[in-house]
């Protein structure tokens, strides 16, 4: 099943009760590929990420998340681990205003958010839902055997909605509230 993109992003929302369906491999190994072509920050792609089907493991992830407690145990957890940036190359340097070290530190968390909603989207256009949530980093980490250089950030829960569950309305700010011309509040 394929959907228009602008359908896929307003039907896409957190999923916290999942049924015990299982995701096949092939549909994990697409919405990966999705993750790996998008873009980052001169192109420095600092991602990886850990594919986890182990019910042990995922419910010890979902007992060091922020907010975990509302979900039932996914399919499958890919974390995706924030890689450093190491920006070694003089003539990289140089392309950088504010200097490198700044850049680093920003440009690193917009780049990680940018596979995950990739991957949610990747996941809904398949039909099958997803959750994206927060672990306490250095017990993410711990679990899922991480180098300290790295930081599991963000872990996005696939698998497929649970039939009959209670689903909040979704509701968005108007248009006219949150986009200007120009200047801001206009």
């Amino acid at each position: 099943m394929i959907k228009d993109f602008l359908e896929i992003v307003k039907t896409r929302k957190t999923t916290y009760e999942f049924s015990e369906r299982k995701v096949k491999d092939s549909d994990i190994k697409k919405v990966l590929e999705a993750a790996r072509w998008c873009p980052s920050s001169h192109n420095t792609q600092n991602w990886s990420f850990i594919v986890v089907k182990d019910k042990k493991i995922i419910e010890r992830l979902l007992n060091i998340c922020f907010y975990g407690f509302f979900h039932t145990r996914p399919a499958v957890i890919i974390a995706v681990i924030l890689e450093p940036i190491y920006l070694e190359e003089k003539a990289m340097q140089g392309l950088l205003l504010g200097g490198w070290k700044e850049f680093t530190y920003y440009h690193q968390y917009m780049n990680i958010s940018i596979p995950v909603i990739t991957m949610a989207y990747a996941a809904e256009s398949m039909g099958i839902n997803s959750c994206i949530i927060s672990p306490i980093i250095d017990r993410a980490n711990n679990i899922l055997g991480v180098p300290k250089a790295k930081k599991a950030v963000l872990l996005l829960g696939l698998g497929y909605e649970k039939k009959g569950v209670f689903k909040k309305p979704r509701k968005r700010k108007d248009y006219k509230d949150i986009v200007f011309k120009e200047k801001y509040g206009k």
